[in-house]
């Protein structure tokens, strides 16, 4: 009920850091696997990509109009993969994001522009909208290896999405 993100050593039973900034709650959240990020989904309507080691937010991820079930990383890709009420399926190209190197003295600055960068340029776009499902999507996710999404809703349906 706090809106907050917390990060955990598990083997201490402690927690190490809070991360503040979404307005509602959170649905999922999941570390990228090779980069020090974070990618929070929220009721708040957004995707929130954080630098775990910095402890700030890198970018906010906008255009879902509900609550943001999920989101997670392509396993291989600079992509991120998200499920809405909305009834949509968004798949965000964070390619730029990941090209990008901020200096600690640039964070006030990024605080304002969050994911527009100095030059107008986007951190992350939307890539496909998958339309498709008569209700509320839950839950989305990359196949580890093909390019594939599987999508689950409140219809009752899982879909397979082709990404090409």
């Amino acid at each position: 009920d706090d809106y907050k993100i917390k990060v955990w050593n598990y083997k201490m039973h402690r927690c190490l850091f809070t991360l503040l900034g979404h307005l509602d709650y959170i649905r999922t959240v999941q570390f990228h696997n090779e980069y020090p990020w974070i990618v929070s989904a929220s009721d708040d309507q957004t995707i929130r990509i954080w630098n775990w080691q910095s402890r700030t937010c890198i970018s906010v991820l906008t255009g879902h109009n509900h609550y943001v079930m999920c989101a997670s990383f392509h396993p291989k890709e600079d992509l991120v993969v998200s499920a809405s009420l909305d009834q949509t399926v968004r798949v965000w190209d964070i390619g730029a994001l990941r090209k990008k190197t901020v200096s600690p003295a640039d964070d006030i600055l990024r605080l304002t522009q969050m994911n527009t960068d100095l030059f107008g340029g986007v951190d992350a776009v939307v890539k496909y909208v998958l339309e498709g499902h008569d209700r509320g999507v839950n839950w989305a996710a990359f196949h580890p290896s093909l390019p594939l999404i599987v999508s689950g809703a409140d219809d009752r349906q899982v879909k397979l999405w082709r990404m090409n």
